[in-house]
């Protein structure tokens, strides 16, 4: 176990919302839009498929969806913060010409705490949210609570690479962005690049997710192992 990630502070999220998106290019050598359209493949979705993304940001997942899936579907983002939502809001207009047959919504609200019914969704998505959680484990209960028996849930958390010689490349190279970043002023950079290095390892992910009432699926690894994209099943009797 390498240490405890630190969450990232909301108000972090404020001032990086216009610039998400780019500081997740930035730390996956411009591969993340890729490595979400190949994850969301996995969700092996069906016509009419309503789906939640749980801390969603920009909602980066919509527009994966979008891409992968030329069928119709609900899309749901859900986030606390407003500027990441308001963000998410601008791509909304792009999806609702590009997929109109698509139903695409926003919501205010917490993981820990989501404001649908039990058995809503036939797929939830996290995407690099869960140590941001105050409290994880209540994340993933409300996750399998809303979702549907035998239902998808996809989560895509940032890793260190299973190769030491990548894993030492990686860490120099976290380390020259944080440089230029402290020199920059970028804050919110400097910190993910440390939640990356403090990555605890897959087991940990599987074990907690496991212990919610999920069954892993299947397990990806994108970027050289520093992205893993795990698609679980909702335990049956659950």
């Amino acid at each position: 176990m390498a240490g405890t990630r630190p969450a990232t502070p909301q108000a972090m999220f404020t001032r990086i919302a216009p610039r998400y998106d780019a500081v997740n290019s930035l730390l996956t050598l411009g591969g993340d839009k890729r490595l979400r359209r190949r994850a969301v493949r996995a969700l092996d979705l069906r016509p009419g498929a309503e789906v939640l993304d749980i801390a969603a940001g920009t909602a980066e997942i919509g527009a994966a969806l979008a891409a992968v899936y030329p069928l119709r579907l609900s899309y749901v983002a859900v986030d606390l913060n407003e500027q990441m939502l308001a963000v998410a809001e601008r791509k909304f207009a792009r999806l609702r010409r590009k997929r109109p047959s698509n139903d695409w919504q926003l919501a205010l609200g917490s993981a820990e705490s989501l404001d649908f019914p039990s058995s809503s969704f036939d797929a939830a998505v996290m995407c690099f949210a869960l140590d941001d959680m105050d409290d994880p484990a209540a994340a993933l209960a409300e996750t399998v609570r809303v979702l549907r028996a035998d239902g998808r849930f996809l989560l895509i958390e940032l890793a260190m690479p299973d190769s030491p010689l990548l894993r030492n490349l990686l860490r120099l190279r976290l380390r020259l962005i944080r440089g230029v970043a402290a020199i920059a002023g970028m804050d919110s950079v400097a910190h993910m690049t440390r939640e990356v290095e403090l990555d605890r390892g897959v087991e940990h992910t599987l074990a907690r997710c496991e212990n919610a009432g999920l069954e892993l699926e299947s397990t990806a690894r994108h970027l050289g192992g520093l992205v893993r994209a795990h698609v679980f099943r909702k335990r049956k009797g659950l």
